[in-house]
C-alpha cells in the first residue's frame, strides 16, 4: 500500500470519529447543527491555510498539501473538541457555541506545533505522539467533571450507544497518521501491534465486569484505549512483555471506573478519565519500566524531569483552555 492509499484509508477511518459522536446525540436538531457547524469549520480552516500559502506561510506541521491528510487532522480534531465537552457544548447560546467550537479547534491546532517543540527540540520518550491528545483531553473530561456538574446531577440522555460501534474502539490507531514515519513498510505492523495492546487491556477490563456481574456502558471502547494510549509509547519491546502488563491495566482501569461510579460522577466523566487521562499518565511512565536504557532519549534524571514537564505542560495548557471557555458559560 503507497503512501496516497494510506492518507486515503485514514481520512475515511477519521471520518467514523465524528460519525460515532453524532450518533451519541440525543436530538436531530443537535445533530444537524453540530455537523454545520464542523463541515464550516473544515472549510474555513482549509480556505484560511491555502490563503496564508498564497502569502508564503506554510508549515509543515498544518497544510493542505495532501488534502486527505488535512481532513483526517480536521476531522481528528473535531472530534476531541467534541469530546472535550460532549453534550455540554449545547449549554451555550449558539453565537457562543460557535465560539467555543472555534477556539476548542485552534487550540488543538496549536497542539500540533506543541508536539512538535517535543518532539524536535526537548526530545521526549513518546513513538507515536498520542499521549498529548489524551493528555489534553483527559484535563478537560477531569476539569469539567469537577467544575460544570449536570444540572439537577443527571447525566444527560444520550443516542442509541450498541455493539454496532465496537468498531470504533479499534480507531485511536487512526492518530498514527499524523506520525512522521507513516511511510515506513512496518507501519500497519506498528498498528496491529497497537490494537494489540488495545485488546489485551479490554479483556482485562471484562474480566473485572464479569466477577462483578456488572457490565458497563462502551465498555469495549473504553477498554481498547487504555492498553491502545498507554502502551503506544513502547512500540520495539517484546510484545510477550508488554501484553501481561496491558491486561492488568485494563483490570486496574476497571477497578477506577467502579471507584468514579460509586463516588457519582457523570458516565461521559467516568469513560474520559478512564479512556484518556489514566492511560496517559501510566504512558508518561511505562518507557522506564519497558524501554531499554540504551534506548532512552536522556539520561535517567533528566528522562524523569522530561517526561513529567512533558505531561504537564499539556495537561495547564487544557486546563487553562478550559477555563478560558468556562467564563462563556451562561450562569
Amino acid at each position: 500500500m503507497n503512501l496516497f492509499e494510506t492518507e486515503f484509508l485514514f481520512c475515511v477511518l477519521s471520518g467514523f470519529f465524528l460519525f460515532h459522536s453524532l450518533s451519541r446525540i440525543s436530538e436531530e436538531t443537535k445533530r444537524s447543527d453540530l455537523l454545520f457547524q464542523w463541515t464550516m469549520i473544515t472549510v474555513f480552516g482549509f480556505v484560511l491555510t491555502e490563503t496564508l500559502k498564497k502569502w508564503g506561510i506554510h508549515s509543515e506541521i498544518w497544510n493542505t498539501d495532501s488534502i486527505f491528510v488535512y481532513i483526517t487532522k480536521s476531522n481528528l480534531l473535531l472530534f476531541l473538541s467534541y469530546v472535550s465537552f460532549e453534550e455540554r457544548i449545547f449549554d451555550f447560546s449558539p453565537f457562543r457555541r460557535i465560539f467555543v467550537s472555534v477556539f476548542l479547534y485552534l487550540f488543538w491546532v496549536s497542539l500540533l506545533f506543541g508536539i512538535y517543540f517535543f518532539q524536535k527540540t526537548i526530545l521526549v520518550q513518546d513513538n507515536t505522539l498520542i499521549l498529548p491528545f489524551a493528555i489534553s483531553l483527559g484535563a478537560f473530561v477531569w476539569m469539567r467533571e469537577m467544575f460544570w456538574n449536570l444540572d439537577g446531577g443527571k447525566e444527560q440522555i444520550l443516542g442509541e450507544d450498541n455493539l454496532r460501534f465496537v468498531y470504533l474502539s479499534f480507531l485511536p490507531a487512526a492518530f498514527l497518521v499524523l506520525s512522521p514515519w507513516k511511510v515506513d513498510v512496518q507501519f500497519f505492523k506498528q498498528v496491529a501491534t497497537i490494537l494489540m495492546y488495545g485488546t489485551s487491556s479490554l479483556v482485562g477490563f471484562l474480566f473485572v465486569s464479569k466477577l462483578k456481574k456488572e457490565m458497563v456502558p462502551t465498555s469495549a471502547e473504553t477498554g481498547i484505549w487504555i492498553g491502545a494510549l498507554a502502551f503506544s509509547v513502547c512500540l520495539g519491546t517484546e510484545i510477550l512483555v508488554v501484553l501481561p502488563l496491558a491486561f492488568f491495566s485494563g483490570i486496574f482501569g476497571r477497578l477506577i471506573y467502579s471507584y468514579l461510579s460509586s463516588i457519582s460522577w457523570s458516565a461521559s466523566g467516568i469513560r474520559g478519565v478512564v479512556s484518556f487521562l489514566y492511560p496517559s499518565v501510566l504512558g508518561i511512565f511505562l518507557p522506564f519500566f519497558l524501554a531499554e536504557p540504551s534506548g532512552w532519549v536522556h539520561s535517567p534524571y533528566v528522562l524523569l524531569g522530561v517526561q513529567i514537564l512533558y505531561f504537564l505542560s499539556f495537561y495547564l495548557a487544557a486546563s487553562f483552555c478550559f477555563g478560558i471557555i468556562l467564563l462563556n458559560k451562561q450562569k
